[in-house]
């Protein structure tokens, strides 16, 4: 028996979205929906629990972007955030911390007008901002380093009026659109984001969402493209049967690691092909995936709501 969509989605409204992710926790959820529902509408209705809860709201679909490697779930994320913003919240906080005020609140600054406006030097302001960005930053054990470089150098970036060229560089490095690595040697940044550190670079930018005053997110991922044959794809991302394993084991990874990290609640929205027994590319043949969503335990009259994956009624 499916579930009624309403009641899942207030169901993860309050078992989640309100609690669970703003406390630091994380979650995967897959929703399958049947009959009249369709993934869009679920994904609008949990787009407005994102909002009502103040998580960011994160939409990735598979039709128009590749997900078969770790290091694009990364990319598809990064390309949603707002990172000068999100380095000039960091930025204010650290001042504040330091002591002083930010007289402008979401304005750019440069140090000699923070300095002024303080009624302090600029040599010793920047002798104590450095130290918390040290603390902050630097010393931060759930950082990797080239995150740590990289956002030490954005924060530099913002108090300085001759590096934007480098802050350009590195907000390509985030979002995967990086074409040297040397353009980013002045962050100390050694190596580009790939498959071999995706997932410790995921984890940093959780823990940094959160570090900037973020409360989590939500990313909802419409899985319906990897069900497709080339004939259905109408010129979008095609996956081979390969690709589409290849997705599922992002997916179990994002499971797995789901406890290291931190304020994500990611639900993968398909429609029934996801649970065709004879199709090659639906859950079936992904045996690691399956074995972690499926509920062999279920209540005598219906499915159980929380569950990893639910079918929407």
């Amino acid at each position: 028996m499916a579930i009624k969509q309403d009641d899942w989605i207030e169901l993860i409204e309050r078992e989640y979205a309100a609690s669970f992710v703003p406390a630091g926790g994380s979650a995967v959820r897959f929703a399958v929906t049947a009959g009249g529902h369709t993934p869009p509408a679920v994904i609008g209705a949990l787009r407005k629990v994102a909002l009502r809860n103040n998580l960011s709201s994160i939409h990735i679909d598979t039709a128009s972007t590749r997900l078969h490697l770790l290091q694009y779930l990364f990319f598809a994320v990064a390309n949603a955030v707002d990172w000068p913003a999100l380095t000039q919240l960091q930025l204010e906080r650290i001042v504040e911390s330091s002591g002083y005020r930010w007289p402008r609140p979401g304005q750019r600054m440069t140090l000699i007008n923070l300095a002024e406006s303080n009624g302090v030097a600029p040599g010793l302001l920047r002798n104590q901002l450095s130290q918390m960005i040290t603390t902050v930053v630097w010393n931060n054990v759930h950082l990797a380093q080239d995150f740590r470089s990289a956002m030490i150098s954005l924060l530099d970036c913002h108090l300085t009026d001759d590096r934007d060229v480098l802050c350009g560089a590195i907000y390509d490095w985030l979002r995967g659109q990086l074409r040297k690595i040397g353009d980013v040697k002045a962050a100390e940044i050694g190596t580009k984001i790939g498959r071999y550190n995706a997932r410790i670079m995921l984890k940093s930018l959780c823990h940094w969402l959160r570090l900037c005053g973020g409360r989590g997110m939500m990313i909802t991922i419409d899985i319906r493209g990897l069900l497709r044959e080339r004939r259905d794809t109408d010129g979008g991302c095609y996956y081979t049967p390969s690709a589409v394993m290849d997705c599922y084991e992002v997916l179990r990874q994002m499971i797995d690691d789901a406890d290291e990290l931190e304020g994500i609640l990611l639900v993968a929205i398909a429609d029934e092909a996801f649970l065709d027994d004879g199709s090659r590319r639906a859950l079936d043949q992904y045996v690691a995936l399956k074995m972690r969503v499926w509920d062999d335990v279920r209540p005598g009259q219906g499915d159980n709501p929380l569950a990893p994956l639910v079918q929407l009624a």
